[in-house]
């Protein structure tokens, strides 16, 4: 049998990093692009201590291709995200837009999955 959790407890007894609406919308705007030309199949959110994670699957059966990192008040970089491509970090900055353009970019080498419509 599972156990229930009071979130409202939880999140003021830890520092509980989360995505706010904007960012879950960008998130998922990029991974849904990738979901259409048949690149990406899965993802994942995890809420670990000070930190969010936003992590992309070819298969789910493998390891995370891309991940989104959201970091904490208690980390030095807090207010950062990190960009991660099969767990090498591409790109860090504090603003979402930008990580995101980094996979973009590393996806496009993969595979050119995004396409002009010059």
């Amino acid at each position: 049998m599972g156990t229930l959790f009071d979130l409202a407890k939880y999140r003021k007894a830890k520092s509980f990093v989360h995505f706010d609406r904007s960012e879950l919308m960008r998130l998922m705007n990029t991974y849904s692009r990738q979901v259409a030309s048949g690149a990406w199949r899965d993802y994942a959110i995890d809420h670990l201590d000070g930190m969010a994670m936003f992590s992309i699957f070819r298969s789910t059966h493998e390891t995370p291709l891309f991940t989104v990192i959201k970091l904490g008040s208690e980390h030095k970089n807090a207010g950062q995200y990190l960009a991660l491509h099969s767990g090498e970090r591409i790109k860090q900055s504090s603003d979402i837009t930008n990580v995101l353009e980094a996979i973009e970019k590393r996806a496009r080498k993969v595979v050119p999955l995004f396409k002009n419509n010059s």
